[in-house]
């Protein structure tokens, strides 16, 4: 709010009574001496004001009105007296009784005009003002003060016409330009505002007022420079004046000085120590710096000052919010609703805490609200589209985001939002523009990096993808997601070795993870062959890939010997999978809201004796709630079954094709081999599998369905030497990457580079599954990518009849489906070399009779096979926890581990 310039002289030590007078003696020699008597005594109480003696002249004053009721002029100034003691309701009644009795006392309309304003009786103070006019024409204090009566009153346009007259009276009143100045502020016409408040320094420079509201218009235009000038101005003039100190702190943190805007801050507390909007801006900073409780007592601080202030009660509410704290986080918002029920902002973090409970459709409402009451409200529209974006409506997420854009075209954060919205939709060019947008308007972006990182991950272009990734790191070095996804990108590198990729993992664990470790002494029951609590940890508790590799875990595990937990980070829309997976559990806890910390005390409260990571370095993973050690065995397998690289990891389940023994030596976890590296969880039917294609039509028709992000350049030349030696032969590709009509433009230049013809090369999108895999009816054979190579689309080609063609790459994930064909016994489908596995391609297509017995084949042996059984599956892996947990509980004892056995609840579905 912009300081209104109200002079008023200082406040008397203590009130003087209210009482009334009383009636004088009658008669008219009496009255004459009685009206001299009281006249004599209300000019020794105005002597006694100029001295500063303020008891002594409230006492006169009394005297006079005593002595003569009919004083109008001790009876005036009594009254004013109270008004400088904010005794406003006295003041009233003693200016009241003096316009009374003097009836052409302008003076005492004006006082009486102030008492009325104070007390928020604004009609009345506008027309004791006017009377004071009529009275007093040429009087600039009292235009002055009816424009801010009116103003008050929402009468701005008379307000206006008033300050003219003013204006044409005394063009030289600096309060006139000031008073005007803040009008136009309040309208937010910046660029007149500042004008006004140049021509009252021109008239009054050393304004200490005068000059921080110009910085105040400054400010709202941007200028901080000029702003920060006018406010040590303010200061130069007026050291003690808090507001400037206040305000020159609100340049400075908007600039990101945290450091010199905490400065003025506690100038500006030290000066004003019931400054309740200084003590909550000041802890708007400590949040931001991550010191929470400070940041708490001084909202708390601040809300004891002033219970009312709406900022406050907000601003806890996001400590509470980013604490994972929703419901108290709630009752906070709700408390700044019941003081100002149109808050925009308020309803926008109501907003943001429905989303962190996954509740979409409330936080869409709540944004809508905020939009309703603030259509221009950046933040609203902004999140508005996240939460659409999150349900997976994306035309809509990106009308807001542009809506936000066309509101403040600098928005750094909705142009990188809406490249990932773009780049969901399949358009990786328009993407990437909207993140390069981001980074030209910050360069220190580090999600635009991120973002720009991952599309072109997608597109396989990864070295330049790896460059962002590692810049978003430099920018951020705790950006724990970018370095997750430098590793997975690493992992598709056809350039990088298991040792450096294992360095890697090693650097995120001391960078991220390491520093988290707890060291805790686990109280579970140390029972060796009691019923164990198995918790599964991931956000893919839905139809994706990941869970057909993982899903038999959490449907046909051994109920009687195991509780089954799933901790699901799942943020987006649940689906059947979803509910399978939640009815098949023991317990289902949501986890996408919730800080690590919480998480880890939930399944420590939970006690849970092995919890297992789904995710690896994967998209929506929690390896830092198990980097705090909430479990005594803590394994990572099958949704990105590469290792870790951390500390706090016990255990990574493999097989010999996946880590061969003298591999084990780079791995922080102990790897431990099970029958088969995954376990297929298919829930929906199969399309029946159908003779060779090219019996009937004389093709030999290769085919990969996996991601574009797999293909390297030396896949690609290789499977441009399979089909230039084989020239009745063509090449299927199916991925949602090739939506885009750019994207299969540079596919195919791969090739006809290489010299085959682009007809050959037949490039289909995405679809729903069952006519995805359907598309393997037009396959013979499946090559797979290097080093990177399938594993769920190995499985589903498999499933369909369609084997697979594959390079043993050095890397964990180059060795995947070789770890499948060897289970399938199917090791002469296995490459050691490029030359080989372009060498095995031509020969498997000579001798087609025998490919179309094994297409009938391949079913039958999947499915009887323990990779394909998943309830056989799922009973190796629990050979594996009891034999684990069995070796923990021994140590303990031999340890003398002081662990306190409990009796376990029983817990229903």
């Amino acid at each position: 709010m912009f300081d209104w310039l109200k002079k008023t002289p200082p406040a008397p030590q203590k009130a003087p009574s209210a009482t009334l007078p009383t009636a004088a003696a009658n008669g008219p020699a009496a009255q004459a001496n009685q009206a001299d008597e009281s006249a004599a005594c209300k000019d020794r109480g105005d002597k006694h004001l100029a001295e500063g003696k303020l008891e002594d002249a409230a006492e006169c004053y009394r005297q006079a009105l005593s002595i003569n009721p009919n004083n109008a002029e001790a009876c005036c100034s009594l009254g004013m007296l109270f008004l400088q003691q904010d005794l406003y309701g006295d003041a009233e009644r003693y200016l009241g009784q003096a316009v009374l009795i003097g009836p052409e006392m302008a003076k005492a309309y004006y006082f009486l005009g102030i008492a009325l304003q104070k007390q928020g009786k604004l009609n009345e103070a506008i027309k004791n003002y006017n009377k004071a006019l009529e009275l007093k024409p040429g009087a600039e204090i009292i235009y002055r003060d009816l424009c801010y009566a009116l103003f008050q009153s929402g009468q701005n346009e008379t307000a206006r016409q008033v300050i003219a007259k003013g204006v044409a009276l005394n063009p030289g009143f600096a309060d006139f330009h000031s008073f005007l100045g803040n009008l136009y502020c309040h309208e937010k016409e910046f660029d007149k505002a500042v004008a006004c408040y140049q021509k009252a320094l021109m008239v009054q420079p050393d304004s200490a007022e005068v000059n921080s509201n110009l910085g105040k218009a400054f400010q709202e235009q941007g200028k901080l420079d000029e702003a920060i000038a006018c406010y040590r101005n303010a200061l130069e003039i007026q050291p003690g004046y808090a507001n400037a100190h206040y305000d020159l702190g609100r340049v400075f943190q908007n600039q990101g000085a945290w450091n010199e805007a905490m400065d003025c801050y506690r100038k500006a507390l030290a000066i004003k120590p019931d400054f309740a909007e200084a003590y909550v801006t000041l802890g708007s900073i400590l949040k931001e710096q991550g010191k929470a409780d400070e940041a708490m007592m001084c909202y708390c601080k601040g809300l004891e000052l002033q219970p009312d202030l709406v900022e406050a009660h907000n601003n806890l509410g996001g400590l509470f919010k980013d604490h994972g704290k929703l419901n108290e986080a709630i009752a906070c918002y709700q408390k700044a609703l019941a003081i100002k029920p149109d808050s925009a902002d308020v309803y926008c973090n109501l907003g943001l805490v429905s989303k962190g409970y996954g509740k979409f459709s409330e936080a869409i409402a709540y944004y809508q609200k905020a939009l309703e009451l603030k259509p221009d409200f950046v933040d609203a529209h902004f999140n508005l589209g996240n939460a659409f974006f999150e349900q997976g409506k994306q035309n809509e997420a990106i009308a807001c985001y542009r809506k936000a854009l066309a509101i403040k075209p600098d928005f750094a954060d909705a142009h990188s939002n809406l490249g990932n919205v773009l780049q969901r939709i399949g358009q990786p060019d328009d993407a990437m523009a909207s993140y390069h947008r981001a980074l030209e308007i910050k360069s220190d972006h580090a999600e635009a990096h991120l973002n720009l990182g991952v599309a072109l991950q997608e597109l396989g272009q990864l070295d330049d993808a790896i460059v962002y990734f590692r810049r978003a790191l430099e920018i951020k070095h705790d950006y724990a997601e970018a370095h997750n996804n430098l590793i997975f990108t690493l992992d598709l590198s056809d350039t990088v070795g298991l040792s450096e990729l294992h360095v890697e993992r090693k650097k995120w664990d001391e960078a991220h993870a390491a520093p988290l470790w707890q060291g805790p002494i686990h109280s579970n029951d140390r029972s060796p062959t009691r019923r164990l609590r198995i918790g599964y940890v991931s956000a893919d508790f839905r139809g994706h890939s990941a869970a057909k590799v993982f899903g038999g875990m959490l449907t046909r595990y051994d109920r009687s010997q195991f509780d089954v937990f799933a901790y699901s980070n799942l943020k987006g829309k649940a689906d059947r999978f979803t509910d399978l997976f939640q009815q098949s559990v023991t317990v289902w806890r949501n986890i996408g809201s919730l800080p690590d910390d919480a998480v880890a005390k939930m399944i420590r409260e939970d006690r849970i004796d092995i919890l297992v990571d789904l995710s690896g370095h994967t998209s929506g993973n929690r390896l830092l709630v198990f980097a705090r050690k909430p479990a005594p065995i803590q394994i990572t397998a099958w949704g990105y079954a590469t290792g870790t690289g951390m500390r706090a990891m016990d255990v990574f389940f493999a097989d010999p094709v996946m880590v061969p023994p003298e591999d084990k030596q780079y791995f922080t976890e102990e790897v431990r081999y099970l029958p088969s590296v995954v376990g297929a969880f298919f829930n929906e039917p199969f399309p029946d599998v159908n003779e060779l294609p090219a019996l009937s039509d004389g093709v030999i028709t290769f085919g990969s369905l996996n991601r574009l992000a797999k293909l390297t350049d030396k896949t690609y030349r290789a499977w441009a030497e399979v089909l230039l030696a084989i020239p009745w032969s063509r090449l299927i590709l199916k991925t949602p990457e090739l939506n885009d009509a750019s994207t299969r433009e540079r596919v195919v230049g791969h090739f006809t580079k290489a010299g085959v013809v682009a007809d050959r090369i037949i490039m289909q999108g995405g679809t729903q599954w069952s006519e995805h895999v359907r598309t393997y009816h037009q396959i013979d054979i499946a090559l797979d990518p290097f080093p990177h190579g399938g594993g769920v689309t190995t499985l589903e080609g498999l499933m369909m009849g369609v084997p697979i063609i594959t390079l043993r790459w050095p890397t964990v994930a180059g060795k995947l489906s070789a770890s499948i064909m060897t289970t399938m016994g199917l090791p002469d489908w296995i490459a050691e070399t490029q030359k080989e596995y372009v060498g095995l391609a031509i020969r498997k297509t000579k001798d087609l009779q025998s490919m179309a017995a094994l297409r009938q084949q391949l079913r039958g042996i999947f499915t009887s096979s323990v990779m394909g059984d998943p309830v056989a599956y799922a009973r190796a892996v629990e050979q594996e926890y009891r034999q684990l947990w069995q070796r923990w509980c021994t140590n303990c004892s031999a340890s003398n581990n002081s662990l306190v056995a409990v009796n376990m609840p029983q817990w229903g579905k």
